[in-house]
């Protein structure tokens, strides 16, 4: 969900206003990939070096981040009609205690919903992401959970934060063409990539639409080359 603030800094706003429109289309792609029966869906809602930002960019992303958790599962359509499921992704002891509680009420309220699932990366980067369960499987070893022949690609996959299914498709938006530390586990299972020269606040019904519609010209394809990786 790339692009807020130069979204904002476009239309000469302050940053936070980018932030807010950005919550606000993630609720309206929600409703597109709901209707469209994706079952799993994953954003990368703070990345763990963008606490290097300014600390009033800072404190008003975790401000919003606080009151959107909460306004999400209690109040949100597709969470009170559809049963999506919220789920809080990435290392949450770099949070302040407000925002942990909001993840917390955020899952423990949509815990039992059977909807879509929604994976709410924040914060989170994948290389922390590898290295925690790097450190499971050594635990767990250690515990004597996990012998040392038992070590493969699927027992550090089991341990990751983000679960399966496999990643069909990674979309970023704002023409980077990056990763930003984000999936890159996942990725590289033959996912579809797309980077997308719009800023997120304006990624639009048109867009996901021509995503799918490659991705599915692609599919034989990438299903192939799936069974030649085995």
């Amino acid at each position: 969900m790339d692009g807020n603030r130069r979204y904002a800094r476009k239309r000469q706003r302050i940053a936070s206003s980018g932030h807010v429109s950005g919550f606000y289309r993630l609720a309206k792609v929600l409703e597109w990939c709901n209707d469209l029966g994706i079952g799993n869906v994953s954003v990368f809602a703070f990345a763990i070096n963008n606490f290097n930002r300014t600390p009033e960019e800072v404190q008003t992303l975790m401000e919003l981040a606080e009151s959107k958790l909460r306004e999400l599962a209690e109040k949100s359509d597709l969470v009170q009609r559809h049963g999506v499921r919220i789920c809080v992704i990435g290392n949450r002891s770099l949070l302040s205690q407000g925002v942990q509680e909001a993840a917390e009420f955020a899952e423990q309220k949509t815990m039992h919903n059977r909807g879509m699932r929604l994976n709410i990366c924040f914060p989170y980067s994948a290389t922390d992401e590898i290295s925690s369960a790097i450190r499971k499987v050594v635990e767990d070893v250690d515990a004597g959970k996990l012998q040392h022949a038992e070590i493969d690609e699927k027992a550090l996959e089991s341990r990751l934060q983000i679960p399966g299914p496999d990643l069909d498709i990674l979309v970023r938006t704002s023409g980077q063409i990056r990763f930003s530390n984000y999936m890159l586990w996942q990725s590289v299972k033959m996912a579809y990539i797309r980077f997308v020269d719009v800023f997120w606040p304006d990624f639009s019904f048109f867009h996901m639409v021509c995503i799918l519609i490659s991705w599915q010209l692609a599919y034989n394809d990438i299903q192939r080359r799936k069974q030649l990786r085995k």
